[in-house]
């Protein structure tokens, strides 16, 4: 069994001096509800020689209303999101997804901002939070406060820094989110798709759609959004979607199990709001 090797625990009290520590230290890792941390520590070959929690931290908490988004902070835990009236009301997708994140223990401990910044492939939220336009943002180890795609802070390994919020922009009326496991629904997920979009005239407008495959980051569905921008939900075709997908996803290489999954999840959405609008 792997042994873990020695570090300094750090707790500050402010992101001032946690990022005074991360910038100090030449192998940190931050810690957020610590769910990941165990197996990570005995994983990581380059064992870290600080760690450094953020659970003190007050300005990383909590959930407020902010020039009409939803702000989360970093450090609130998936049980906050899930019971917040906020969320519920704004973005009740995302209080779904939380609520379906392994077991209520997990929960309670388990961050939105660990959720991202641990950029595991197979993570529930940032799916869901890119089908919502959610932008991050973050303070870099140097103090400057910046903002931005979460597709963009994924793919940058080198951000060093701290992810302090997350803006979820006004929703509209139209959202669905399938999750698939392998056996149990405390599993992690092996495909989902999040499908958002509002209605004007009649019609559909801002259509987003992702998939998380847990083969690479979340994707999204660019093709099968611009076909069913404009559209009247009775008026979709499962076909004509099917084919877009597949081009959208031309570049991983799904197995059957997960096209399938895929497949349906789309007829079930065409359903649902078929019957919603």
């Amino acid at each position: 069994m792997p042994i873990l090797k020695d570090f300094k625990y750090h707790a500050p009290d402010s992101l001032k001096e946690a990022l005074q520590l991360l910038q100090k230290s030449p192998k940190p890792m931050l810690l957020a509800g610590g769910t990941f941390a165990l197996n990570t520590l005995k994983k990581t070959a380059a064992s870290p020689e600080d760690v450094i929690t953020l659970r003190k931290i007050a300005e990383l908490k909590g959930i407020r209303r902010e020039k009409g988004a939803v702000a989360i902070g970093a450090m609130t835990s998936l049980d906050e999101v899930v019971s917040s009236p906020l969320v519920q009301e704004g973005a009740p997708v995302l209080a779904e997804a939380c609520s379906k994140v392994a077991t209520t223990p997990i929960r309670y401990m388990a961050t939105i901002g660990g959720n991202i910044a641990s950029r595991f492939y197979w993570v529930d939220l940032p799916a869901v939070l890119m089908a919502l336009d959610a932008r991050l943002e973050w303070i870099a180890a140097g103090g400057s406060r910046k903002q931005g795609e979460l597709a963009d802070f994924l793919k940058d390994h080198k951000t060093k820094g701290i992810l302090t919020r997350v803006f979820v922009p006004p929703q509209g009326s139209l959202s669905v989110y399938f999750r698939h496991t392998q056996t149990m629904d405390v599993d992690v997920p092996v495909l989902a798709l999040v499908f958002s979009a509002g209605l004007q005239a009649q019609t559909l407008k801002d259509v987003r759609v992702c998939v998380n495959t847990t083969m690479a980051f979340p994707q999204r569905l660019r093709k099968l959004e611009a076909l069913w921008q404009g559209r009247k939900p009775g008026l979709l075709n499962a076909e004509e979607a099917r084919l877009a997908m597949r081009q959208d996803l031309s570049t991983v290489k799904l197995d059957e199990y997960r096209l399938s999954l895929l497949d349906a999840d789309l007829d079930s959405v065409i359903e649902k709001i078929g019957k919603a609008a």
